[in-house]
Order: C-alpha cells, then structure tokens, then sequence
C-alpha cells in the first residue's frame, strides 16, 4: 500500500514557523478569503512585473 511509505513527522521535526504558516492558510480557506487560481496567478503576475519594471527604472531619475 502507498500509505506505508509516508513518514509522518512529529511536530519536534517541522520548522514552528511554518506550522503557523499553514494553519493560518487554513484559517484563511474556512473563511472565505481566497481567490481562485486563475485570480491568483493574474496577481501574481502583475506584482512579478511590477516589480521588474521598477528594477529596470530605478536609475533613470538619478542619471538624468
């Protein structure tokens, strides 16, 4: 069976941090406040080309 491969590792293996992590995800789905990938991956976008728009033109006021 493939259930007998998974190790499950007790909380003293996982980084703390990340447990919160994951549990605030949970709390965040259980409340609604998700979008839908589609959504997601569209805002994803557009901060990643934000982001590189601004790496690209943050010299231009200085060397003018």
């Amino acid at each position: 069976m493939a259930m007998d491969n998974i190790k499950i590792q007790d909380t003293s293996e996982v980084d703390p941090d990340l447990l919160r992590m994951l549990d605030r995800g949970l709390e965040d789905i259980e409340a609604g406040r998700t979008l839908p990938h589609s959504e997601a991956t569209k805002e994803v976008r557009r901060i990643r080309e934000a982001r590189q728009y601004a790496r690209a033109n943050a010299g231009v006021a200085a060397n003018a």
